[in-house]
């Protein structure tokens, strides 16, 4: 299991921002990870930037954060940047054949962000989406993509995309009952490539573990627990990161195999 370093946090500070569509750094292809809530609320967004901001710290290579561009926009509020356009905008011009521009935006953490402002766009170009997410893989060491809810055409597009999958749920018996039905609908992806992160909530805890156990074992997933974290400041997450590190930690070594 890889390990998450414990080095000193870097101050927020000034944003770059760089062309996504300029030659790739390295020959290889990095994981990507798609992060879907199965119940609004579950903390998809929480998940997927902090599981970013992890790996960019290691110092490893370099990690995306994106969102599709919904309503919500948690990954610019966190990561306290806005990238000019959202990842479905993007996806947009380059279906088009029309200049991206630049994309991405850079925390002082390294941390590079595909996410902006919220925006209320439903459509988006497969084959763009598809060759974007293409060459990030190509590009950057791991890119991680909020898919939210999986409620827009984009975020099941990206889900689709995947090498790898978390799902977000409260801990909760119902919570679990409510994500199996969801989760009956959707294809399971290879063996082992799917993670079941369930948030911490008050109540039975025994019979939320009971249930979330079978979850995982119905969909050949593995199961990991996340305590409650402090709320995200933006452009600040380091007492969340280090309440959500064994956790955190989990999810990055089930990426490398």
């Amino acid at each position: 299991m890889s390990v998450i370093s414990r080095q000193r946090p870097v101050s927020p500070g000034a944003n770059g921002a760089t062309t996504m569509l300029s030659s790739p750094s390295s020959a290889g292809r990095g994981p990507l990870l798609a992060v879907c809530g199965l119940c609004g609320g579950a903390g998809a967004s929480t998940v997927a930037y902090l599981t970013a901001l992890a790996a960019a710290r290691r110092g490893s290579g370099a990690v995306l954060v994106a969102d599709t561009g919904g309503p919500t926009a948690g990954i610019s509020h966190y990561a306290g940047v806005r990238a000019p356009r959202s990842l479905t905008e993007a996806a947009g011009n380059v279906h088009a054949g029309l200049p991206t521009g630049e994309l991405i935006a850079t925390t002082a953490d390294g941390l590079r962000v595909l996410a902006t402002s919220p925006t209320l766009t439903q459509t988006c170009s497969r084959e763009g989406m598809e060759l974007l997410l293409e060459h990030a893989r190509e590009r950057y060491a791991l890119t991680v993509i909020d898919c939210g809810t999986l409620a827009r055409e984009a975020d099941q597009i990206a889900l689709a995309s995947a090498t790898h999958v978390v799902w977000v749920l409260p801990a909760t018996a119902g919570a679990a009952i409510r994500g199996r039905q969801l989760l009956d609908a959707i294809a399971p992806h290879q063996s082992g490539r799917e993670i079941l992160v369930a948030r911490h909530e008050p109540g039975d805890r025994r019979r939320a573990l009971r249930e979330l156990r079978d979850l995982a074992r119905h969909r050949r997933a593995l199961l990991i627990l996340l305590p409650s974290v402090p709320e995200l400041a933006p452009g600040n997450a380091d007492a969340a990161l280090e309440a959500a590190q064994v956790p955190l930690q989990a999810i990055l070594g089930a990426l490398v195999r």
